[in-house]
């Protein structure tokens, strides 16, 4: 009898281990991968112009990540293992960037620049995120620094701060990513306008 009663806690505990083992075993969640997506692409103007270059977009070190961040307080992020960028967020915002410049301003001619293909460009871009993220079912906020430039980015024509907020609509990750999205047009139409001001 002894012998038995001192089995029975051994026993509830390997039912117990097999159970999580079990459930573990289970199917687990797959990660899911986003893009920023530009303004609805048109049949772009290839006639002679003002070659605009935009450098490479300059991002906070909380938003260097794969994973999609968003805010929980002025304070506090959270970061989602299994919501994730499909590439580096500079990549995707400065691709879109483009992409909405070129749509914008009806021109094949805005392309990504460096700092050493500069002097190939009559005007370039060049924008540093300040914040980028949102609440789920909330909204996302974009700040940005952002300026004209030409003679190889050294001349500072035009240099401005912006703010844009959009709401998501839904609690969702996808949700967020094109309200997100949204905030990039937002932020590419202002400037285009500067752009069109010094032509």
């Amino acid at each position: 009898m002894r012998t038995q009663k001192s089995l029975t806690p051994v026993m509830v505990l390997l039912l117990a281990l097999a159970v999580c083992f079990s459930a573990c075993g289970g199917k687990s969640s797959t990660s899911q991968f986003y893009v920023l997506s530009p303004l609805p692409q048109a049949p772009l103007s290839a006639a002679e112009g003002t070659v605009i270059g935009v450098f490479p977009v300059s991002m906070p070190d909380y938003l260097d990540r794969p994973q999609i961040v968003t805010r929980v307080s002025d304070n506090e992020i959270k970061l989602d293992e299994f919501s994730r960028w499909a590439e580096p967020l500079k990549d995707s915002f400065t691709r879109a960037l483009v992409q909405n410049l070129s749509t914008i301003l009806n021109s094949a001619k805005v392309v990504r620049t460096t700092q050493s293909t500069g002097s190939l460009m009559s005007l370039q871009v060049g924008v540093e995120v300040v914040q980028f993220d949102g609440t789920l079912g909330g909204d996302v906020v974009l700040i940005a620094k952002w300026g004209l430039f030409e003679q190889e980015g050294k001349k500072l024509l035009v240099g401005k701060r912006s703010s844009f907020k959009e709401p998501t609509g839904a609690a969702t990750y996808e949700a967020l990513v094109a309200a997100e999205s949204r905030a990039v047009a937002a932020l590419s139409r202002e400037i285009a306008e500067a752009i069109k001001a010094r032509k």
